[in-house]
């Protein structure tokens, strides 16, 4: 059994220095949206999506070669911003006539993230494409919301709210506060990406929440990331 464990450790061993640790700093942009039948209630919604930017710091770990490729696992910290449009409308009785209600809103969430991949390389070194998959846990941090809405009748168009301020998790008691019920994001990341001469990594990343906005109904975040690399080997 001694010699079984010996064996593992010596092989742990020889592909950790067999193959150099990499440190990746990372820039890039988020085009994000929200999975969700219904935000703005009683009232007919259409979704759109929100551009933001990332930044952040990944750390990939060789494990072992398999076939032609590598098998590494990416620690990874990011900022990174999502969110969403919302476009809604619903008529109502108002007393002696019906109104028809629009609203557009626009929601920007701050997240600090930590997705922990899986990512498997293969190709020369002057073109090395990789494919990565793993979980990742996000912290809101807060953001900024702009909502404007308008009351149509028989004779006129008028705007009754047009406000904008910060993002809360939690209930929040300013009325110039949006507030969501989850801070946490629980999600899976998959990506592709392609290094360049070892020089330029460039990664596409889509992620999909599993955690709701909000506690009654579906309001899930949905991102994709551009991300630019510089990698940095550490040996």
């Amino acid at each position: 059994m001694k010699k079984v464990i010996s064996i593992v450790l010596f092989s742990v061993v020889v592909v950790f220095t067999s193959y150099s640790q990499t440190l990746i700093p990372k820039v890039g942009m988020s085009f994000s949206s929200l999975r969700a039948e219904e935000f703005v209630t009683s009232m007919d919604n259409e979704f759109s999506g929100e551009t933001g930017y990332s930044a952040g710091l990944a750390y990939s770990i060789p494990i072992t070669p398999i076939g032609k490729g590598l098998l590494s696992i990416q620690p990874e910290v990011f900022y990174v911003q999502k969110g969403f449009q919302v476009d809604a409308q619903g008529e109502f009785f108002g007393g002696e006539q019906y109104v028809t209600i629009r609203s557009h809103q626009e929601y920007t969430i701050n997240y600090l993230e930590f997705p922990i991949l899986a990512k498997y390389e293969l190709g020369p070194d002057n073109f090395r494409f990789s494919l990565s998959a793993g979980p990742s846990v996000g912290f809101g941090l807060g953001g900024k919301y702009k909502s404007v809405a308008t009351q149509t009748n028989d004779v006129e168009t008028k705007e009754f709210i047009n406000t904008s301020g910060d993002i809360r998790f939690f209930d929040s008691k300013d009325p110039n506060e949006a507030s969501f019920d989850h801070n946490i994001d629980f999600g899976l990341q998959v990506g592709v990406g392609v290094s360049l001469f070892n020089r330029i990594l460039v990664d596409v990343r889509y992620g999909n929440s599993f955690t709701n906005l909000n506690e009654y109904n579906e309001s899930k975040n949905k991102v994709i990331q551009l991300t630019v690399g510089v990698p940095i080997a550490l040996k």
